[in-house]
């Protein structure tokens, strides 16, 4: 068994979960990548398998934008899904990531994170690109508010980030709005593991339509937002879109706006929620019958 300093580098040391998997923890924050499931379970189900990436790769050429590579398990379920498949379509798999720590740490240790590619892996880490046949995974390497329009639009977003507790700049409406310009009118869906309330809330006023994910981990659904552009794909997925009786719980949710609202922007940006083309023709909330 490696010493304790070889399960750590720089703000970033290994988290072994009690059901055996191993994982990456940030030690400033203490938040643990893929913290409740298997870290290559949690990519397949939660972005590969939602994103229908092997059906969509049989007819179409791709750009993924991996948001967050950490230790690159997202990149990697996307890189097993193309080689499983006979797709002869290009795929882009685009990773942004600020500190390639928690990579390196992943391939010093290669025993607790079996899903690596290492030669793909190390070629990211010291090359900044990895091609095979007609897969190509490059690295943007900084700060992703800063980096993303270096980078072409995508059809595919895994967002990846950690959570507002630790990175709150990276789930604002200014943030999403960005990423909607980006995608310059291009169909494109964003698949990311959170439920919160606010979160849901900054991407609708950024643009987005949203809809629920599945459940990952100890998280009942997840989110799925998607561009205009991609609601009317006529090869749009079917997504179940938040409804009426979502934006009603909303109403009444004590922690319904993102971090960057001021207190009196609330007014502008409840009308901006309650105005969104999403909720036009939703059915209304569901009412308990009377019992006069």
């Amino acid at each position: 068994m490696k010493g304790d300093a070889a399960l750590r580098l720089g703000d970033y040391e290994i988290h072994r979960a009690w059901e055996g998997f191993s994982s990456v923890r940030q030690i400033s924050s203490g938040e643990i990548m893929h913290s409740r499931t298997d870290p290559m379970r949690e990519a397949r189900e939660l972005y590969v398998e939602q994103s229908r990436l092997a059906e969509r790769l049989r007819s179409e050429s791709l750009i993924l934008w991996d948001v967050g590579l950490g230790a690159a398990a997202n990149a990697m379920a996307a890189i097993e899904c193309y080689e499983k498949s006979s797709s002869r379509q290009p795929l882009r798999v685009i990773s942004f990531e600020n500190d390639l720590d928690s990579l390196r740490l992943a391939l010093a240790n290669p025993q607790h994170f079996p899903y690596l590619r290492v030669d793909a892996a190390n070629a990211i880490v010291t090359d900044g690109e990895w091609r095979h046949r007609n897969l190509r995974w490059s690295l943007v390497l900084g700060d992703f508010l800063e980096r993303m329009n270096q980078a072409p639009p995508p059809d595919l977003i895994f967002y990846d980030m950690f959570s507002t507790k630790t990175s709150a700049e990276l789930w604002t409406v200014g943030t999403f709005r960005k990423l909607s310009e980006v995608c310059a009118g291009r169909a494109a869906e964003l698949f990311t593991y959170t439920c919160s309330t606010a979160n849901r809330a900054a991407f609708l006023a950024a643009g987005f339509f949203v809809a629920r994910g599945r459940n990952a981990g100890d998280k009942t659904e997840t989110t799925i937002a998607l561009t205009p552009a991609e609601l009317r794909s006529p090869r749009k997925q079917k997504r179940e879109l938040l409804s009426r009786d979502w934006l009603a719980r909303w109403e009444r949710s004590a922690a319904k706006f993102p971090s960057e609202i001021a207190p009196n922007e609330r007014s502008a940006f409840e009308k901006i929620i309650r105005d969104h083309e999403q909720f036009r023709n939703s059915p209304g909330p569901e009412r308990l019958p009377s019992t006069t």
